[in-house]
């Protein structure tokens, strides 16, 4: 393909002034072809180079203007706000409260428990006796008053104490419950923030990009316009500016939607706001795997899961104590104007021992002994998931160390080569095609390098989340 100067070489003596833009030219080819269309075709691929020289100054004016603005949100200020503003939580809270209430339900049936009754009736007839002459004893009044004043006393109840045992164990699930819901809304925040730091600067280097994309296609349009380059190279051009825009559509869907989604989970719009720059990611090398497996039995899914399993197994203990019989004691005194013959006041102490046997205990039976069987599977998933997790974010952020040594190793590379074809362009030994490749290789060893810092602190933060350590 001629280069620049062949085809200008082409011309013969074709003598042209670029002035504001615009080639001034007046002679014409060996063909007879016009000189002037030639070189004002010339004069735009020269106007497209000057204008891709001054890119990248160009584009770091821009970027200044269109950084976010205010003080930077750091990642530990997002977790502190999903902590009060987060829907899950709230329902991982009042889940647990309700828990709680259950079991002082339960621990209230335990206790001793006071009733007063008091009626009136309005009788039709008064009865009433003459004991002696100064003395007459009232059987039915006209306007009758009873009161009665009682102490119940579970004296042995078996099943129910059982039953409280259960709803405390139901309680101290539900507190790790609470405790794995924050657990996950951190791991999301956490996930989220670095997706938004690392879309925002896949934003940046998307554009800049296009920015070259759209430059390179307009000096292929006007190479083609003087007769110096194929079809196939407008062709090309056209197609890298397509995927350039794609590019940068996809990365502001990430923005949008990691944006969207921080909101929901924090109550914060960071819409506009600046974040605390991607510093260098912690590579330091991590704990034996087994250290961070040691204290599993702690977490709180399993803690929950294991709670879940000795609720499961006192509610068996209540169901069989069920057929026990039960021993209440009682001490009522009943106060009224109908006494008759007896006196007006009159207590009495009563204990009553109950045995009842039914078919729809053994039932409640089987149904305890499912129960049971059930929370075991969950808890022996909920080990194997919580192991897994610190697994997978322990060898993730091995992994990702190496790669973010990879893009590290690359976009020094990368950097290095765009400055030397910029130097060889600037001499014209470098065509403009070369160059165009180099910044976009540049740009694209940038995202990756971004990337990879933002997946290893992900990791990292969720290895450190999900083994409780260093908290």
């Amino acid at each position: 393909m001629p280069s620049i100067g062949q085809a200008l070489s082409a011309t013969h003596h074709t003598v042209g002034v670029v002035k504001n833009g615009v080639a001034i030219a007046s002679s014409r080819g060996p063909l007879g072809t016009s000189r002037g269309a030639l070189a004002r075709g010339l004069s735009a691929a020269l106007t497209s180079l000057v204008t891709l020289s001054s890119l990248p100054a160009t584009l770091a004016a821009q970027d200044t203007d269109r950084a976010p603005s205010g003080t930077p949100v750091a990642l530990e200020e997002l977790i502190s706000a999903a902590h009060e503003e987060n829907a899950d939580l709230d329902l991982a809270r009042a889940t647990l409260s309700q828990a709680r209430s259950q079991a002082d339900e339960a621990r209230a049936r335990l206790l001793p428990s006071f009733v007063a009754t008091g009626s009136y009736q309005r009788n039709e007839i008064q009865v009433q006796v003459q004991l002696s002459a100064d003395r007459i004893a009232t059987i039915t009044p006209y306007d009758q008053l009873d009161a009665r004043f009682a102490l119940n006393v579970p004296i042995l109840d078996l099943s129910a104490w059982a039953s409280f045992f259960s709803a405390e164990a139901s309680g101290d699930a539900a507190s790790g419950r609470a405790d794995q819901a924050v657990d996950d809304v951190e791991v999301a925040v956490t996930q989220l923030y670095y997706s938004l730091v690392a879309g925002r600067a896949m934003i940046e280097s998307a554009e800049r990009s296009r920015l070259v994309a759209e430059q390179a296609l307009a000096f292929a349009t006007a190479r083609r316009e003087a007769g110096v380059a194929p079809l196939s190279e407008v062709a090309r051009a056209e197609a890298e500016a397509l995927r350039a825009r794609q590019m940068q559509q996809e990365a502001e869907l990430q923005v949008t939607l990691a944006e969207r989604n921080l909101v929901n989970l924090t109550g914060v719009d960071l819409r506009g706001r600046a974040l605390a720059p991607l510093e260098g990611a912690d590579t330091s090398t991590l704990e034996p795997l087994e250290d961070y497996l040691d204290e599993i039995d702690e977490l709180p899914a399993t803690r929950a899961a294991r709670q879940d399993v000795l609720a499961a197994e006192r509610g068996v203990h209540a169901a069989w104590l069920g057929l026990a019989p039960t021993v209440a004691g009682s001490a009522a005194e009943r106060v009224t104007n109908a006494a008759g013959f007896g006196p007006s006041n009159l207590w009495t102490l009563n204990v009553t021992a109950t045995w009842q046997l039914d078919f729809g205990r053994p039932a409640a039976i089987g149904t305890r002994d499912a129960v049971l069987a059930t929370t075991r599977a969950r808890l022996e998933r909920a080990e194997q998931q919580a192991r897994l997790q610190i697994e997978d974010a322990w060898h993730r952020a091995h992994a990702l160390a190496a790669r973010l040594e990879t893009t590290e190793a690359v976009l020094a590379a990368s950097t290095r080569a765009a400055e030397d074809t910029r130097a060889r362009y600037e001499v014209g030994v470098a065509s403009q095609l070369e160059l165009v490749q180099a910044e976009r290789d540049l740009f694209s060893a940038e995202v990756s390098r971004t990337q990879a810092r933002a997946d290893l602190a992900v990791a990292r933060a969720t290895l450190r989340i999900r083994s409780h350590r260093a908290r």
